[in-house]
């Protein structure tokens, strides 16, 4: 705890980065390198298990568009991150991103999903995919981060769908699925398409009279028919039917986003990724 500390300043308030259900988080520096340290609040929304399940989900996972796990303090429940400096994607987007970075922001996600889904014998489910969970590097490069109520999810062979039963906050039963994820990220991709916010976008974008209106023209001239598919593809991921929605680890299905992608730019800046790699 000392070199929390230390590496913080006493745990000052002016290197306090971010606030969750977890606790403050901290901008920091060991042996001179700059990290972001989650530290547990006590008594908050969030506690000693959803540590405990980040700790055994991220010391296990290496993906380039995944947060990086380096560190942690068992004595305060701290957990130590490589720092990433423009921050939330959210606060990214409010502050203007142009269409191509929101595009290969989502290709980047989805090859995070793709590596998660496609594990085996556990598949992992993140379960709590949305903007303020996708950080960025100093060059806008996307991680995926907050793995506290992510699952592990055994998968017989040939096997795709995985489901786990857990107790929703409303104190209803609900399936949480691969489909779940996929749900999730159709809202952000829709998101990123139009600049809404996630409430109800799915009946916003459906209820539109063209579909190109929706489109925020803040981000650039869009190339609209393949936006458009795009969005069409986002909705049928937030269909309410699980099976309607498009496997994340389906490439036939997701040819709209990679069509899209090859127009934000040169295919020699794209990551390549083995997903299926331990």
């Amino acid at each position: 705890m000392s070199q929390i500390r230390k590496a913080t300043h006493n745990l000052g308030s002016k290197n306090i980065i971010g606030e969750g259900g977890y606790g403050p988080v901290y901008k920091g520096n060991l042996g001179g390198m700059p990290v972001a340290i989650k530290l547990l609040r006590p008594h908050g929304k969030q506690g000693f298990p959803e540590y405990q399940q980040e700790v055994a989900m991220l010391s296990r996972l290496e993906h380039p568009h995944i947060v990086k796990l380096i560190g942690v303090c068992q004595e305060s429940c701290s957990l130590v991150y490589e720092h990433l400096p423009n921050g939330t994607l959210q606060d990214r987007l409010a502050n203007g991103l142009p269409w191509e970075d929101r595009v290969r922001i989502l290709s980047e996600q989805r090859s995070a999903l793709k590596y998660l889904h496609s594990r085996r014998p556990n598949a992992i489910i993140h379960a709590d995919l949305k903007l303020t969970n996708i950080l960025l590097d100093a060059g806008d490069v996307s991680r995926l981060g907050d793995f506290g109520t992510a699952r592990a999810v055994h998968v017989k062979p040939l096997e795709e769908e995985t489901i786990v039963r857990r107790t929703i906050p409303m104190g209803t039963i609900g399936e949480l699925t691969t489909e779940s994820d996929v749900y999730a990220f159709g809202v952000v991709i829709m998101q990123l398409l139009t600049g809404m916010d996630g409430i109800k976008i799915a009946e916003k974008v459906r209820g539109a009279a063209k579909m190109q209106s929706v489109l925020d023209t803040s981000a650039g001239p869009w190339p609209v028919v393949e936006a458009e598919r795009l969005l069409k593809l986002a909705l049928r991921c937030c269909s309410m039917e699980r099976k309607q929605r498009p496997a994340i680890t389906s490439d036939a299905d997701w040819k709209p986003l990679d069509i899209l992608r090859a127009k934000a730019a040169p295919a020699s800046k794209t990551w390549k990724w083995n997903c299926f790699a331990s």
